[in-house]
């Protein structure tokens, strides 16, 4: 099993059930769908958060920890376009020593994050571990019309993103060597890592105005998501974002490690914005719905995924 795209294909082989009528869209997207009413559906999403994988503990407050978790979910539901969020669940596992004053202020953040975004908690659960955890369900609703899967992109399209590019791979950087001068110097990249914005109104314009093609979050990195829309065409994505990809304060930083920011733009992960594929023709639209869209990118006839202007091998991030 080659490493997490192997597990993938393991879990997308097997869990298939076409006799479930009720099951519209299944694993391999960035939400389940399933038929709730006549015109409506729910749209359903699981993530987490594992000490050591997605986080230190050394660095990582229960405010933080509770307000990545809600947005980090709720950027899937809005990958899939216009959906309205309704509720979540909520669990965790925690260590024998956590205080109880942590999980208290976990789930007060949890609570005031959940009221920001207008869903409720509906419930949850608890359990010990060796290492501190903490993972959420949530559910939309939304008209089949209005749901953007990933498959979809063809030759000839564009990559676009939307929301920003390489600063929670800069921020998680920062929090990592501990240095609390830089990360007074840089606290927008700092905040980028913690709390990305689920794009929801930027899914919801991108759906109603049928300006995709095919579109994710970017969660792994905008090389990893590229690569992934290119896979499921069936052609080749050519990755070449350009200056405007870069914000002052990433720009900043990549200055003062002497190091590309391109690296940052292309390989880092936990941006959560919207990647998504779209036909030349509708560029002068998707501008005007979203004026702060990039062109990142190019689909052609082929295979594989490249990037531009970049020195060195390409990382992405994988679980396993």
């Amino acid at each position: 099993m080659a490493g997490e795209a192997g597990v993938l294909k393991v879990i997308e082989s097997v869990l298939r059930f076409p006799a479930d009528r009720r099951l519209i869209l299944g694993p391999g997207d960035d939400c389940a769908v399933v038929r709730h009413a006549p015109g409506r559906e729910l749209v359903i999403t699981t993530d987490e958060l594992v000490e050591g994988t997605h986080y230190l503990g050394r660095f990582a407050s229960p405010e933080n920890l509770a307000g990545k978790l809600m947005r980090v979910n709720l950027s899937d539901l809005a990958a899939m376009g216009a959906v309205r969020p309704v509720a979540c669940l909520a669990g965790a596992g925690l260590c024998r020593d956590t205080p109880p004053v942590f999980f208290s202020r976990f789930i007060r953040e949890l609570k005031r994050e959940a009221l920001r975004f207008g869903i409720s908690v509906a419930g949850g659960n608890l359990a010990r571990a060796r290492e501190n955890h903490f993972y959420m369900t949530v559910w939309g609703e939304a008209s089949r019309c209005g749901l953007v899967k990933r498959r979809g992109a063809a030759a000839g399209d564009l990559l676009l993103s939307v929301g920003p590019l390489g600063e929670a791979a800069a921020g998680l950087e920062i929090l990592k060597r501990g240095s609390r001068a830089e990360a007074g110097k840089f606290p927008g990249l700092v905040r980028a890592f913690w709390r990305p914005r689920p794009m929801l109104e930027e899914g919801r314009r991108i759906s109603r105005g049928r300006l995709a093609t095919g579109m994710l979050d970017n969660s792994d990195g905008l090389f990893s998501s590229a690569r992934q829309l290119a896979a499921l065409a069936r052609c080749r994505v050519i990755l070449s974002p350009g200056e405007g990809a870069c914000s002052p304060a990433l720009r900043a930083y990549c200055a003062g490690k002497k190091k590309d920011w391109r690296s940052y733009a292309i390989s880092g992960g936990e941006d959560y914005g919207l990647v998504f594929s779209a036909r030349p023709e509708d560029l002068s639209k998707i501008k005007n719905a979203l004026p702060r869209v990039l062109v990142v990118g190019r689909f052609e006839r082929g295979r594989g995924a490249e990037a531009e202007n970049l020195d060195g091998k390409v990382k992405s991030f994988e679980h396993f």
